[in-house]
């Protein structure tokens, strides 16, 4: 018998995170639902279970060494092995450069880039175990450059440039490294943006809607289940990523 394919993800409380965890168990997975809230992670476990999946619940703080260990060492002892990461966990405060402290600037590092970059680190004797495995690592839109948006932006980024050199790296391995990077999706983290902010993003997405957690997690589970994709950056954002939309004539 095959053994099913084991996930972890983090920032799996809300959001991107819980969809993708909720989409990745819907295809078979079973899941370690990880976030620094496990109350949070909890329900999350509770609604893949109620819906005949496998889950377990694992309290995760993604700038921590000893967690990040153990939240990985709990994964493959309770569920058998871990074939796949989802780095979801993410935080979002910025300012203009010159309003920029430096403990903003590191937090925006230490959660967007290090955290997910030292699990990657942590995690990788299992994903090499597992013959054939996959890392997706969850960047943003905003790596492209978003006004007053230096420090997310700039952690997002690099992101994105690590995991085409890990691509690179753990290609022999059986490993695929690939990123989604998501517009404005409609979360908690977005959810206290001004208005006058939100109506000018609103405006700039062709599509006219913003996203959802399920339209990412779809992305992520493509490339969970694609072996021979790798070093890729899909965006998720309605067309944002194409231009401005060309207002109807009059």
């Amino acid at each position: 018998m095959t053994r099913q394919r084991v996930a972890l993800v983090t920032g799996a409380g809300n959001g991107i995170g819980r969809a993708s965890a909720l989409a990745l168990a819907d295809r078979s997975h079973r899941v370690a639902v990880t976030d620094i809230d496990e109350a949070a992670a909890q329900r999350t476990v509770h609604a893949i279970t109620e819906a005949g999946g496998s889950a377990v619940a694992i309290a995760l703080d993604v700038t921590d060494d000893t967690s990040r260990r153990a939240a990985v060492s709990r994964c493959v002892s309770e569920l058998g092995g871990l074939d796949l990461l989802v780095n979801c966990a993410g935080v979002l405060r910025d300012a203009r450069i010159e309003k920029l402290e430096d403990s903003l600037f590191e937090s925006m590092l230490e959660v967007n880039l290090i955290g997910p970059l030292a699990l990657i680190h942590t995690a990788l004797p299992h994903l090499r175990a597992a013959g054939t495995a996959s890392v997706v690592n969850v960047a943003s839109r905003a790596w492209l450059g978003t006004f007053g948006s230096t420090a997310y932006s700039g952690a997002k980024g690099g992101l994105v440039g690590a995991s085409r050199s890990l691509a690179l790296e753990l290609a022999p391995d059986g490993i695929t490294v690939n990123c989604v990077a998501p517009g404005f999706i409609e979360t908690d983290m977005t959810s206290t943006l001004p208005p006058r902010i939100r109506e000018r993003i609103l405006a700039a997405i062709p599509i006219g809607r913003p996203g959802h957690p399920a339209d990412v997690a779809e992305a992520v589970v493509f490339f969970a289940s694609n072996g021979y994709c790798t070093g890729q950056t899909l965006l998720i954002c309605g067309g944002r990523g194409i231009g401005r939309p060309i207002a109807e004539a009059s």
